[in-house]
């Protein structure tokens, strides 16, 4: 007998055992967003129509006779692929899910985000990166502005109350501060605000 066969038999068995079990559990489409994908076709559809306009604004001001010499060909020819696609994605989501359904399914999906504490830390590090490049870029030295932003969201993110934790954190967006200024600033001669 070769050694490790009854090893190699348990591990066939064990993986037949899955197997089968696997395949006696009925297999079903992940549960969607299906009013997330009714406002995502939706609102492809309005862009899809801004841009068809805005590439007749641009053949306009070319100035040129006939519109696939313009610069707006492109922008058109996008639009028009946008557009088909977002109507082909609303009818979809709208022939498998009633109207109805997909306003109750972004109802509950709008409670459910504003409960969100992930939304709520998403939203107050967006309103730090605000302030950042609204309020500190310009008025106050480049690192310095850096240094303060990331040592905000690092503390937001990860906070404990541990004199350790906080005193890495720190260190952390110091030593990132020195690697943004080296890299951009000082090798590749990128001038910051």
């Amino acid at each position: 007998m070769v050694r490790g066969t009854p090893r190699t038999i348990c591990c066939i068995f064990v993986l037949y055992q899955f197997r089968n079990k696997s395949m006696e559990q009925k297999q079903t489409r992940p549960q969607t967003r299906y009013g997330i994908d009714f406002i995502a076709g939706v609102v492809t559809f309005a862009v899809s129509i801004y841009v068809m306009i805005k590439s007749i604004t641009f053949w306009k001001e070319d100035f040129v006779d006939v519109f696939y010499y313009s610069s707006g060909l492109m922008p058109m020819m996008i639009g028009i692929c946008l557009f088909i696609f977002s109507a082909l994605y609303i009818r979809r989501t709208v022939k498998e899910h009633t109207l109805k359904g997909c306003l109750v399914d972004i109802k509950n999906f709008s409670i459910e985000f504003v409960k969100s504490k992930d939304v709520h830390k998403t939203l107050i590090g967006l309103v730090i990166f605000w302030i950042y490049i609204f309020l500190m870029l310009g008025k106050m030295p480049f690192w310095l502005a850096t240094f303060i932003t990331l040592s905000a969201l690092l503390l937001f993110i990860n906070w404990e109350k541990s004199a350790k934790k906080i005193i890495k954190l720190l260190f952390i967006s110091g030593v990132a501060t020195f690697m943004i200024i080296l890299v951009f600033q000082i090798m590749f001669k990128v001038p910051m605000p």
